[in-house]
């Protein structure tokens, strides 16, 4: 079985190749220059230029041809595909893979991750898993519901000025946040992006997020916890080691978070998937 997800799932290189994994890349548009997500930008390039944009980045789904040559590719793999792509709640990614695969001869399921980021990433990873144990296509779609819908994404946003950029959030609100230190915390619910809670300072926002794992109230022996973060690789490693010490999980993922959910989280923010 063929495992093929899109660029936003910010998995390493190292572990794409690792499992084999196609990639199927989104665009990125800054100051009017066109990019490939992860071909011709990378996710450290990416941050140098949104820091001194005029506006925001702004980022589309595949080209259909990015699809065809995906599923062309697995076709030559193997004879079952399945495809796991950004919420089609905050883009029409998975859409674009659905049109695409009523062309194609082979058997191809695509599945909504309801989620972005590492929220993707670690469903493909639980695919990828599942596939080396020999689950069938069918099993492996059933234990990837369960996941996705105990799974909880929590993102800590150091600055409100992309929201800003992006017309949500007014200078004026973004003048007043800065003055009081306030840190907002979104989370991803039903595959929408939502306010979870406004948090005076870093530190205790932090702790919110640590609060919200303790909620969860579960073992973490066996689990993957997975942190993706906007340049900002000190702070990342800090939360990594009190989530170590907090939970001792089986592993904690760390890489950088790419354009697709990094032009809206904006310099200093963390994704934690849980």
């Amino acid at each position: 079985m063929q495992i093929i997800t899109d660029s936003s799932c910010d998995l390493p290189k190292e572990i794409l190749e690792e499992n084999n994994i196609i990639v199927v890349p989104l665009n990125i548009e800054i100051d009017g220059e066109n990019y490939v997500d992860g071909i011709d930008l990378t996710h450290e390039e990416f941050y140098k230029k949104m820091a001194t944009s005029e506006g925001l980045p702004k980022t589309s789904q595949p080209s259909p041809q990015s699809y065809v040559d995906a599923f062309k590719k697995a076709a030559q793999r193997t004879g079952e595909t399945l495809c796991i792509h950004l919420s089609s709640k905050l883009s029409g990614t998975m859409n674009g893979a659905i049109m695409v695969r009523e062309m194609m001869e082979k058997k191809i399921e695509v599945f909504d991750s309801l989620s972005g980021s590492m929220g993707l990433g670690m469903q493909v990873l639980k695919a990828c898993e599942m596939r080396k144990e020999g689950a069938s296509l069918e099993k492996i779609i059933e234990k990837l519901k369960e996941y996705r819908d105990e799974m909880r994404v929590v993102v800590y946003l150091e600055t409100l000025e992309n929201a800003v950029k992006g017309g949500r959030v007014n200078r004026v609100k973004e003048m007043v946040a800065n003055l009081l230190n306030l840190k907002a915390i979104v989370h991803v619910e039903e595959g929408y992006v939502k306010i979870l809670k406004t948090i005076r300072g870093k530190k205790r926002a932090t702790n919110f997020i640590l609060e919200q794992i303790a909620e969860k109230n579960m073992d973490f022996k066996d689990r993957i916890i997975g942190i993706t973060h906007c340049d900002c690789i000190e702070d990342a490693l800090a939360l990594k080691e009190e989530i170590i010490k907090r939970f001792s999980p089986a592993k904690v993922l760390v890489t950088t978070m790419g354009p697709v959910i990094g032009t809206h989280s904006g310099q200093g923010g963390l994704l934690v998937c849980f």
